[in-house]
């Protein structure tokens, strides 16, 4: 399973487009539209080495294809397929190595973030403290 991630392309002035892709697949929309043109979802400018786990949407099955599959998908122009002019040839392995790494980056994102994110073993989460002392607004009145 490949994680993904979300983020936002603004193909002109008045176009901005959600997209949820394959991390790999962030450097060819950066080569497409331009670097400052593919955004987080909170507005700032995309980049790979600055991702963080609320950036990951989820995950989606490995394609058996991903060469063939992202140049169907974002196709080329008079100087190639898109996915050539960013990873090169299929047989140079560029891609097959932008995956793996960019797959361990994103899978160590995320399991750092769960790791944060789960209580201790044993342990329940703290309860709202406004909740324990009766002092929050469903306080009852005196």
């Amino acid at each position: 399973m490949n994680h993904v991630i979300s983020a936002k392309v603004r193909r002109d002035a008045h176009t901005t487009t959600p997209v949820t892709v394959r991390p790999h697949e962030i450097a060819i929309l950066q080569h497409i539209f331009g670097a400052e043109n593919i955004h987080t979802m909170e507005g700032k400018v995309l980049e790979v080495k600055s991702l963080t786990a609320a950036d990951v949407a989820g995950q989606t099955a490995d394609s058996e294809d991903e060469f063939a599959r992202l140049g169907a998908k974002y196709g080329g122009d008079e100087k190639g397929a898109y996915v050539e002019q960013v990873y090169g040839p299929r047989a140079s392995g560029g891609l097959d190595k932008a995956i793996e790494n960019l797959g361990t980056v994103v899978g160590k994102l995320v399991a750092d973030d769960l790791v944060v994110a789960k209580p201790a073993r044993g342990r329940k989460p703290a309860a709202d403290p406004a909740a324990q002392t009766g002092t929050g607004d469903d306080a009852p009145e005196a």
